[in-house]
């Protein structure tokens, strides 16, 4: 809580009345006066009138102006004041522009009470307590400063201290349980046990019994009782790996356990109590899981509570040569090597390949080096496939952005003279033109698919800043 003394003040820019009124009363137990602004414009009146907040909690949908150039006018004039962005997009590109802007961290609406008293006290505490070691390049086992894994970090440190359940996807080896590792070393429960279940490793009819535990004779090989992955994670953190993979009929035993922490071992008619905080991942899409009726909805939901994606390697930018350099010198020490760097060659092609392996992979092929050769420096000739041929995957792998690109050039040059020579010869009619609106619309639309829809990189390429985009995409949305 925070300490005793005149009470901070908090300023709250939501325009949705019930919801501002239920975060306000979400924050009573901390001690601090809350203002509530309905609008943007009304969010900058409170600087111009020369009223001080110790704190800004900022929804990024407004009905005037977007957030993001709330957020831009707010670091213009005050910038030591601490920002928290509410979204209820859940978008990692929305988080790390909102970084960008000067965000100091941020939260995916609906927030559970005990996550935004988290956020708030830890944006209310001096600088100097909450630079960790986040900020030097390594967190809880994840190494690496991009924007993407900031945004990953502040996530972590908000929703470590809750108990709300929290929800990782992110393409095969990201990080998922190094993720969850961090969130229960980053909680109160890091003294207490953390029990990890890959759902999709165990068969399907012992993943009940590894779960719950069973008591002798319970089945053919139950030679005595055992004590499950509920049972031995009592206190701490149950991380439930791959939970997309689980059998239908044990997810709806799941979710009574979840929601009210009880079970009954396999072949018992006792029923524990535990106290657990789950932790759940998986490498595919949960809703589209549920869609296609492999996942039940009902536990969806009362999993999906902090959504929490990990971007994949190739997103990563310069985190890539930082982690290979870390694995570099570990497994040199192994193994018994002398590796200590990279030439200039390596750390090209580790920053031009796509990584489709992620951090796995990246282990594999430095693994790979160290044993396969010897030396002081890594070379191109020591990579092993497909490093080795990294500039024929790069090749390969450039078109369709190039072509996306050519394709966005001709909108915005318009081809005028070519237009204009074409509407003379009858080519082009007045009936083919088309609206400026859908035209921009395409154009975006052509960026955001050549960049795998991360915004900031299709702003780059259209030239203009992601607050137009999302702007834009905002505006389409709401017309439809």
């Amino acid at each position: 809580m925070l300490g005793s003394g005149a009470k901070k003040r908090v300023l709250m820019v939501e325009d949705t009345a019930s919801v501002a009124a239920l975060y306000k009363s979400y924050l009573n137990p901390l001690d601090v006066d809350v203002e509530i602004a309905s609008t943007g414009q009304q969010a900058l009146d409170h600087f111009s009138s020369g009223h001080t907040f110790s704190l800004i909690l900022l929804d990024l949908r407004l009905p005037d102006i977007s957030g993001f150039e709330v957020l831009a006018e707010i670091r213009k004039h005050q910038p030591e004041i601490p920002v928290v962005i509410m979204t209820a997009h859940g978008s990692i590109d929305a988080a790390v522009e909102a970084l960008r802007y000067g965000a100091s961290d941020f939260l995916i609406k609906p927030c559970e009470a005990e996550l935004l008293r988290a956020t708030v006290n830890n944006a209310l505490k001096p600088k100097s307590k909450t630079a960790g070691s986040a900020q030097e390049g390594s967190y809880y086992g994840f190494i690496g400063q991009s924007l993407s894994m900031q945004a990953v970090y502040r996530v972590i440190e908000s929703a470590a201290p809750s108990k709300a359940t929290v929800f990782i996807t992110g393409e095969s080896g990201t990080g998922k349980e190094v993720c969850a590792e961090a969130i229960h070393a980053a909680s109160a429960r890091a003294q207490k046990p953390f029990v990890a279940i890959n759902c999709a490793a165990i068969p399907k009819d012992l993943i009940e019994s590894e779960l719950f535990g069973h008591m002798k004779g319970a089945f053919t090989g139950a030679a005595s009782e055992r004590e499950g992955a509920a049972e031995l994670a009592d206190g701490g953190t149950l991380f439930l790996d791959e939970i997309c993979e689980m059998d239908l009929d044990l997810q709806s035993k799941l979710l009574r356990f979840i929601q009210t922490g009880s079970f009954q071992k396999v072949g018992s008619s006792k029923v524990k109590h535990v106290d657990v905080r789950f932790i759940c991942a998986t490498n595919r899409d949960p809703w589209v899981e549920v869609s296609k009726g492999n996942f039940r909805e009902d536990l969806y939901y009362r999993l999906h509570v902090i959504p929490l994606g990990l971007p994949p390697l190739r997103d990563r930018g310069e985190d890539v040569v930082e982690i290979a350099q870390s694995l570099l010198l570990m497994f040199a020490m192994e193994e018994g090597k002398e590796f200590r760097s990279f030439s200039e060659g390596v750390t090209q092609r580790l920053l031009n390949y796509e990584w489709p392996g992620n951090v796995r992979q990246l282990q594999n092929v430095i693994r790979n080096t160290v044993v396969l050769h010897s030396g002081q420096e890594v070379t191109e000739n020591m990579l092993p496939p497909p490093l080795s041929l990294v500039s024929g995957v790069k090749i390969a792998s450039q078109p369709p952005i190039r072509n996306a690109q050519v394709a966005i050039e001709r909108v915005n040059d318009g081809g005028f003279s070519a237009a204009t020579e074409m509407l003379k010869q009858g080519i082009t009619s007045k009936a083919d033109i088309e609206p400026l609106w859908l035209v921009e619309k395409r154009a975006i639309q052509i960026a955001i698919d050549a960049c795998d829809g991360n915004i900031p990189q299709a702003a780059g390429l259209l030239e203009v800043s992601p607050s137009t985009i999302y702007r834009k995409l905002q505006s389409w949305q709401e017309s439809q």
